[in-house]
């Protein structure tokens, strides 16, 4: 096996692991995103079910509204995180993808020039038997 086989068949092995890759960063995103949007619905309905006349439970809601809003602003900062996450992944898979698309063309044109240097040598030697025959 030549070199540039081997060199294909590890970067065919870098791509599908980072495939892998992208697949679990975006699993982490959309399980995120899911948590995001858990939080922003049970704050919508905890805001819906509090007794606005009543000081009391208008205070506590405060209380816990404002400790909510701050739980759900780390968990936006870290689904952004997962965003630029998966961004980077995918960045680095389409780097992989176009350097295996590469590395094919390129054994195609060595094996292209393979054959077509097959094909002279073979010219050369019918040539060389022809040759042979006339003179004699």
């Amino acid at each position: 096996m030549s070199v540039l086989h081997t060199l294909h068949r590890l970067r065919q092995n870098a791509r599908r692991e980072s495939e892998v890759v992208v697949l679990r960063a975006q699993t982490e995103r959309d399980a995120q995103a899911a948590k995001v949007l858990a939080m922003q619905e049970h704050m919508r309905v905890a805001r819906d079910a509090v007794n606005r006349d009543d000081p009391t439970d208008l205070a506590a809601w405060h209380a816990w509204r404002l400790r909510a809003e701050m739980e759900a602003r780390r968990e936006q900062a870290r689904l952004a995180q997962r965003e630029r996450d998966l961004d980077t992944a995918t960045r680095a898979h389409q780097k992989l993808v176009r350097d295996e698309i590469s590395m094919e063309k390129l054994l195609e044109a060595h094996a292209e020039r393979a054959r077509v240097e097959g094909l002279r040598k073979e010219t050369r030697m019918l040539d060389e038997v022809g040759a042979r025959r006339r003179s004699e």
